[in-house]
């Protein structure tokens, strides 16, 4: 007797799965129940964000990162001291922000003339300076400068990847960089926001949403804030900011290295079989 069995869509399309040696991606559950994370990062060291976002970060309970590069301010020092102080995250964003030269930058500061070698010393260097404002001996986040990630025209990621001298890796991009696939994730590639002076409140607000409504990780990378080069509104950031402090249910808001360190941990519990670069 031929018995017949029978197979409910679900059941169906997990057997196809099955047969073809994949499985489902189990959704990431974020903190206390929310919705998304959200990292609020900043570069450069700039003088708006100890003047503007700080102070606004502080009063709403918000943590940030700062990926510092090097301080020739020496007023600012013992600012950033405080802001560590405080329980905002000291990163590191080299010692000279070398970029490549088709985006301006002179040729003793261009990427397109660096060595492995040179990289990686200003990494360690700005490692060693951060030490000196927060005490902390752990390993670094880091942002690439202006997102490259080449030296002397070749790609130093896997260089930079085994040296041991950053933890978690952070990227330029745009409104869709909406972090969802925590399984195939880069933990030294992640994607970010771009914020431009012609964003408004609402569309940074969209952006969070955005990453609410994808269960996923949702990065905003700021320069100036109110002044200084590419500087977004005080008054748009200051809207962002109290918009994501009141919505503490659906936004766990928390620095890129602790975001990151959850997620490494995620991915070694429940995608041991993705490749956790």
């Amino acid at each position: 007797m031929t018995h017949f069995v029978r197979y409910t869509p679900v059941l169906f399309v997990n057997l196809l799965l099955c047969l073809s040696g994949q499985s489902w991606a189990q959704p990431i559950k974020w903190p206390n129940g929310a919705k998304a994370a959200i990292c609020l990062t900043y570069d450069d060291a700039m003088s708006s964000q100890l003047e503007q976002a700080i102070p606004v970060l502080n009063s709403l309970k918000l943590k940030g990162t700062f990926f510092l590069n090097s301080l020739a301010d020496d007023n600012a020092t013992e600012k950033w001291r405080q802001a560590a102080k405080q329980g905002h995250e000291l990163a590191n964003h080299t010692l000279f922000h070398p970029c490549l030269a088709a985006k301006g930058w002179k040729p003793v500061w261009a990427l397109d003339n660096y060595t492995f070698d040179r990289v990686l010393k200003e990494v360690q260097s700005m490692n060693t300076q951060l030490y000196l404002l927060d005490s902390k001996r752990t390993k670094r986040t880091f942002a690439f400068p202006c997102g490259d990630t080449t030296a002397g025209g070749v790609s130093y990621l896997d260089t930079l990847r085994r040296s041991g001298l950053v933890s978690y890796g952070r990227m330029v991009g745009d409104a869709n960089s909406v972090v969802t696939n925590f399984e195939t994730l880069d933990l030294l590639q992640v994607p970010s926001l771009a914020v431009q002076p012609t964003h408004t409140a609402a569309d940074l607000i969209a952006y969070a949403e955005k990453a609410a409504q994808q269960g996923g990780l949702g990065i905003y990378l700021f320069h100036g804030v109110g002044s200084q080069w590419i500087a977004v509104s005080a008054a748009e950031h200051k809207k962002l900011a109290e918009y994501l402090a009141n919505h503490k249910q659906t936004f766990w808001v928390t620095t890129f290295d602790e975001a990151m360190s959850y997620v490494a941990q995620w991915k070694q519990t429940h995608a041991p079989s993705a490749s956790a670069k």
